[in-house]
């Protein structure tokens, strides 16, 4: 049992993180230092006996304007589950900024990745239909989301 607060490492990960949320046995870990947040299992966490320094720390904070959002995010070279997080983070962007289509780079290698998004995506209410990109846009490495029109 982990307290907020704690500093915990994610099991076969390189990822450190700081407890904000605890849920019986569900636990939201901000990730230190990119401050992007995921939600584990108590047996996917242990106790991190490393250091932090937060001298270095930055903290951003943004409104939300039409302008300033990209509708293409980079996925590769993360875990499933915080690539999944920041999916579903990205997504909830392109819904309030009216996005009708966004790209979405998992990657070519491997498959994992690609595998996880498009599960995500057939499953989400707000996803009208996906396909992978063409050979000019990233091929099998990249797949492209139309989102649901709000009637």
């Amino acid at each position: 049992m982990y307290n907020i607060g704690d500093l915990v490492e994610i099991i076969n990960t390189n990822l450190i993180g700081k407890i904000i949320r605890k849920n019986n046995n569900i636990y939201t870990i901000k990730i230190i230092p990119n401050s992007s947040i995921l939600k584990t299992s108590e047996d996917k966490i242990r106790l991190s006996n490393k250091k932090i320094d937060n001298k270095n720390n930055v903290n951003i904070k943004y409104t939300l304007n039409s302008d300033d959002f990209n509708e293409e995010i980079m996925l590769r070279h993360q875990t499933v589950e915080v690539a999944l997080y920041n999916l579903d983070v990205f997504i909830s962007d392109a819904i309030a900024h009216r996005a009708k289509r966004v790209r979405i780079i998992h990657g070519r290698h491997g498959g994992i990745l690609r595998k996880a998004v498009h599960k995500y995506l057939s499953s989400s209410p707000y996803i009208d239909k996906y396909q992978l990109a063409d050979y000019f846009e990233g091929s099998y490495g990249v797949t492209i989301a139309y989102l649901k029109e709000k009637n």
